[in-house]
Parts: C-alpha cells; sequence; structure tokens
C-alpha cells in the first residue's frame, strides 16, 4: 500500500485486508504503514446483521455480503494502462508490503516466486451482539511480475448473541491482483497514482449460517501516492455482486486512508470506509479507522487496528471493532 502498502483486503470482508498507503517506495524501511484488512468490513457487517435479525426476532445468521469482496476479492473494471515495469515492483528482499492491518487493498503485488502469509483476529462489537472472527488467513503467491494469485481460507467466526450463540466457517475466496501503473514515483501526480486491479470471488464454503449459498464475484481499483518520504495516500474503489441470506444485490464500497512511517520500522494510519448499501434495502455505512504496524524484520510484520462505525443499520450502531494480526513472507 502506500507504503502500504491491504487484501483484503472486506468479506467478512473478506477485508474485509488488507493497507493503503504508505511510502511509495516500495524498497524503503517506510514501507510500514498499512492500512485496515478488507476483511475487517465483512466482520462489522456481520454485527449489523446480527442486530438486525435481534430486532426481528430472528436466529438466523447472514453471512457478511460484498465485504468479502470489496476487501478480500473485489476489482474495478481493467483500465487501459500498461503494468509498472519491472523496477518499480516490489523485491523480495524489500521490506514487506501487506494488505493489513486496513480495509483497503494496496497497490503492489509480491514479488514473483514469494508466499505472503497474513493472519489476523477482530472484535465487532455493538449495543446487541459481539462477533470475532479468527483467522483472516489470506495466502498471496507471486505467479508473474506485477501479478499475484490470493487464496482467502475459511476464518472461525462465533457471536455472543442475546437470542443465542453461534458459530461457522466463513466462505474461501479467490481472487488474483494486477499491477497496472507504476505512478509518478517520490513526485506528487494527483492524475498520475500507483494502481492495481484486483478480481476476485468467494467459494459457497461457509458453515453454521457464515456463509452464502453462491458465489460472490468482485473486483477493486487500488491507487496510492507519495505525498512525501514518510507520507502516503491511498484509495480503493470496489464494486460486488454480493448476497445475503441468498437475497442478491450490488453493492460498492470505498476507502480513503492516510499513512504516516513514524520510524523506520513503526506506521500507523487513519481510514474511512464505506458500504453502499452494506445490505439489501440498508442506506449507506461509513466507518473510521486507524492502526498502528510494527516491522520486526524484513519479513515479519505485527499490526494492531480499532475503529467505529458513524452510522448503524436499521437503527443499531456498530459502537466499536477492534484486532490484531501479523504478516510472513517465505
Amino acid at each position: 500500500m502506500l507504503s502500504y502498502p491491504p487484501e483484503e483486503s472486506f468479506e467478512g470482508t473478506t477485508p474485509f485486508s488488507h493497507p493503503l498507503v504508505m511510502s511509495e517506495s516500495p524498497d524503503s524501511p517506510n514501507d510500514t504503514n498499512r492500512l485496515i484488512d478488507e476483511r475487517t468490513g465483512r466482520r462489522v457487517q456481520r454485527v449489523l446483521r446480527h442486530s438486525r435479525r435481534w430486532e426481528l426476532g430472528r436466529k438466523e445468521r447472514i453471512r457478511n455480503s460484498a465485504g468479502i469482496l470489496a476487501l478480500s476479492l473485489v476489482v474495478a473494471p481493467a483500465l487501459a494502462l500498461a503494468p509498472a515495469p519491472c523496477g518499480a515492483r516490489q523485491a523480495a528482499t524489500s521490506p514487506l508490503l501487506t494488505d493489513r492491518p486496513s480495509f483497503s487493498a494496496s497497490a503492489l503485488a509480491v514479488a514473483l516466486g514469494a508466499v505472503q502469509l497474513e493472519v489476523g483476529y477482530t472484535l465487532t462489537r455493538n449495543d446487541v451482539v459481539d462477533a470475532h472472527t479468527l483467522g483472516e488467513v489470506l495466502i498471496r503467491i507471486g505467479i508473474l511480475p506485477g501479478a499475484e494469485l490470493r487464496l482467502g481460507l475459511n476464518s472461525f467466526a462465533w457471536t455472543d448473541d442475546p437470542l443465542g450463540d453461534a458459530s461457522g466457517l466463513e466462505d474461501v475466496s479467490l481472487g488474483v491482483k494486477v499491477e497496472l501503473a507504476e505512478g509518478g514515483g517520490q513526485e506528487f501526480h494527483l492524475l498520475r497514482p500507483r494502481v492495481a486491479l484486483s478480481l476476485s470471488t468467494s467459494l459457497p464454503t461457509g458453515t453454521g449460517g457464515f456463509g452464502e449459498k453462491g458465489l460472490q464475484p468482485g473486483a477493486t481499483l487500488a491507487m496510492s501516492w507519495e505525498l512525501s518520504e514518510r507520507l502516503g495516500l491511498g484509495a480503493n474503489a470496489n464494486v460486488a455482486a454480493a448476497s445475503q441470506d441468498g437475497d442478491r444485490f450490488g453493492q460498492f464500497s470505498g476507502a480513503v486512508a492516510l499513512g504516516v512511517s513514524l520510524a523506520d520500522r513503526v506506521g500507523a494510519y487513519g481510514e474511512y470506509f464505506l458500504f453502499a448499501p452494506p445490505g439489501p434495502g440498508n442506506d449507506a455505512t461509513g466507518f473510521l479507522n486507524g492502526g498502528l504496524t510494527f516491522l520486526a524484520t524484513n519479513d515479519f510484520q505485527f499490526d494492531v487496528r480499532a475503529g467505529f462505525g458513524m452510522h448503524g443499520v436499521d437503527g443499531v450502531d456498530t459502537d466499536f471493532f477492534v484486532g490484531a494480526g501479523f504478516a510472513t513472507r517465505f
């Protein structure tokens, strides 16, 4: 993402991540900033849905809808942009660039031949339900210069609900990310961002009411700009053919994030993201979040994040969500 460098990343979202931007230079230690995981959005949506069920007296669980897409498996229409030169891509020996913990995904793919593992836990709470997700596993494999394969494994999810607790596995996701444009480098050019396109879909493999019965394809356009040596800006635009309890609906999600390198191996970010709509018949819902990353080595990073909903669904507010995780490269 901006140095950021997310995928994942919002399927809860996968994402929904999954790091927006940091230092646009992938070879710099300042690349430690990441913006919130694509899958965070998914967790938030799940809580909102459970709250809605509680108000309606329903016990059935709804799987995260387009969150999965917008974060861990989404992409926007392809652009007529040439792939970035190899010299601008992430090197196998450069500091780790992840798609977590932010909701937004980075505009960089992992290096050719590299295998990167990203893992985490998220707690989402409102005035009715506590929702937990453990795993949030995203495996990223460099298959070509500037291109990666993305595999999101089933996370274990459980809820603490007044109507009865529930647990199960989320859907698996599969996708690809391709770098499209290198950007303006160390000089800021609004019309010359670094650009990457992600295409993905969920697979109906969830259990316990935490999965959908059909595919949820989506696309994500990730962009980033380097504002200075330590400051970066990132943005994601996502579209998805989402599903909630079998009801299909089109969903747009987007994010804007500002990342800063506090030290050579410590980064921070602030981010706003929204879903429009979060579910069938709902109004757009937005969230604010922020987090910290610590690059222990060039191949291992820890992260923490926290955020809150700016307005809820059906009158139920999402009070906050918190999470932590790590990423490593082989």
